[in-house]
């Protein structure tokens, strides 16, 4: 939105200034010469990723699927190795940006423009149903479990509609390897849902005819619990009313909106609670979806996010 020309590249020959992706060698650029600002930008917070086989054999993953030039033992040493070199870092809470902070002293928090979802306005669906919508990575399907039984007792007494906006093949680790059929991780669900490959058109059209959205996340899992707020911030922009798990980051943004304890679970009494509540009172709804819109479009605002890149900028 500042329509800044760039470029994509490999290396840092010819280039003063990078900005490094989460996909990025981290092992080719922890060594980058001290005359080349180098910005990385750490949106996971892989900082805080609890030890099993995944965190231990992501580093020789990473090289047999060519994603860095040599495999490493430790990954999570690689990163630490390259947010110490780094000029700047970008990173998505401010939880992260405290443990990015023991390695950089120049940490700026970030969170994604959006720019790409419509900002439609809210309104109570005509359905005589009760449809909710979810969105993300299969990976973290199994955060929405922990709403199932709700979901069950609910479709006792509405016809509901569960729809799940996601890809509908993926692969199970580092989003490479593994490839699994959506529909057979939820085929022992129980209730009525919905699979829609994911695109920015389809979630807008899929939102569109839904009562309200969910965001649960596993609160025992540290790396889950790091993630920012983002799909509350898209499902505002939708329109729509959010319940959402009581993480860090869906605490400050429901503080935010001035929605407090109305839409964050941790127990699931809560989530039983929330959404017997809202399943029947539609103008509730309605007062929690403009409210988390106004909300997206102040404190969440493009310009606002943009202002905090050229901050960072500055810095350098």
């Amino acid at each position: 939105m500042r329509g800044l020309s760039f470029e994509v590249v490999a290396g840092w020959e010819g280039h003063e200034l990078v900005v490094l992706s989460p996909s990025a060698d981290v092992t080719l650029w922890a060594d980058a010469p001290s005359d080349r600002r180098i910005v990385v930008d750490l949106p996971d917070a892989y900082l805080d990723e609890r030890h099993g086989l995944r965190r231990s054999f992501r580093g020789i993953a990473k090289w047999a699927a060519g994603e860095s030039r040599r495999p490493v033992l430790s990954y999570s040493r690689a990163v630490e190795r390259l947010l110490e070199r780094a000029d700047a870092v970008v990173c998505s809470t401010d939880e992260q940006a405290v443990s990015i902070s023991e390695y950089s002293d120049n940490v700026h928090t970030v969170l994604d423009l959006l720019g790409e979802i419509d900002v439609c306005p809210p309104k109570v669906g005509d359905s005589s149903g009760f449809d909710i919508v979810w969105e993300g990575l299969t990976a973290t399907l199994p955060a929405v479990r922990q709403v199932l039984s709700t979901l069950q007792s609910i479709s006792t007494d509405c016809q509901l509609r569960l729809h799940l906006v996601t890809d509908l093949r993926s692969p199970r680790y580092m989003n490479r390897f593994f490839t699994r059929r959506t529909e057979d991780v939820v085929a022992d669900w129980g209730i009525d849902l919905r699979l829609h490959q994911w695109s920015v058109e389809t979630l807008a059209e899929v939102a569109a005819g839904c009562d309200l959205a969910i965001v649960p996340v596993d609160l025992l899992d540290p790396m889950a619990v790091g993630k920012p707020e983002n799909r509350m911030r898209i499902f505002w922009r939708l329109g729509l009313p959010v319940v959402a798990s009581a993480s860090p980051a869906n605490v400050r943004a429901a503080t935010f909106a001035g929605l407090g304890d109305r839409v964050l679970c941790v127990t699931d009494e809560d989530w039983r609670h929330t959404l017997e509540n809202l399943y029947e009172r539609p103008d509730d709804r309605l007062e929690l979806a403009e409210a988390g819109q106004a909300t997206a479009l102040t404190a969440y605002s493009e310009e606002s996010l943009a202002c905090r890149w050229d901050q960072l900028f500055e810095t350098l």
